[in-house]
């Protein structure tokens, strides 16, 4: 009797674990835009943003008239596969020209949403209020207040079946990020990119749902049992009649 319950019991644990489990996959937005610029007074031509938000044209012009601009890219991921590291979900490039009248410092807000849709639904968003100083050629500018502490306010994400986790900054290009003071810095004439990035990690498994097979095998394994149960309980009555 021992014998064979522990192989039926191994062959209905074996049909559960190989039950097939759909894999998750993370479909989300990164959506960031730039609002209310404040102080931007002394430069010519002044501060402006676009209309989708997505681009900020700092003061003052080459003599092209192109001004300095800190550029959104919104990213979009659909069906990403998980266990990805350092999965871009936002951008903001920075093209640094050496321009004319500019204002040396003014303020503006950098708002970042990061909205999912699968696995399951979950969203947040984070604003930054951003200080720029455009300092006078040929010193680099800056940009403060951008804070690797204020982006991991972000979530947390849990998803079903996924932890979205890590979100951090990494400056690509010319220019440099220190995440300890929040101070992205750009050379006259460079271009940098700071992107956002995050890991998509597969989180607790979550048992699966037998398929109507192993069900199937459950059932008759149970009755197995059940049948073999009984023969020993009339076959110790046997005996104890004799």
């Amino acid at each position: 009797m021992g014998k064979v319950f522990k192989i039926l019991t191994a062959g209905l644990l074996a049909g559960l674990v190989h039950s097939p489990a759909n894999a998750a996959l993370v479909s989300f937005t990164g959506n960031g835009n730039f609002s209310d610029v404040a102080n931007c007074n002394g430069g010519n031509p002044a501060c402006s943003i676009s209309d989708d938000g997505n681009v900020l044209r700092m003061s003052g012009a080459t003599n092209n008239n192109k001004p300095s601009t800190l550029t959104i890219t919104d990213i979009i991921g659909t069906d990403v596969s998980t266990n990805k590291n350092d999965y871009l979900i936002g951008k903001i490039t920075w093209v640094n020209l050496a321009t004319y009248n500019t204002d040396q410092n003014f303020n503006v807000k950098y708002t970042f949403t990061l909205n999912f849709t699968e696995p399951s639904n979950s969203s947040d968003f984070q604003v930054f209020d951003l200080n720029i100083q455009q300092t006078t050629n040929p010193s680099p500018d800056n940009v403060f207040n951008i804070s690797q502490s204020l982006l991991k306010n972000l979530g947390p994400f849990t998803l079903d079946g996924v932890t979205v986790k890590d979100i951090h900054f990494v400056e690509y290009g010319d220019g440099w990020y220190d995440k300890y003071s929040g101070k992205w810095t750009n050379p006259e004439g460079g271009t940098s990119t700071l992107k956002i990035v995050a890991d998509f990690k597969v989180g607790p498994a979550i048992p699966p749902v037998p398929e109507p097979s192993t069900w199937a095998m459950m059932i008759l394994g149970f009755a197995g049992v059940g049948f073999m149960a009984y023969r020993r309980k009339r076959s110790g009555k046997a005996l104890t009649a004799a």
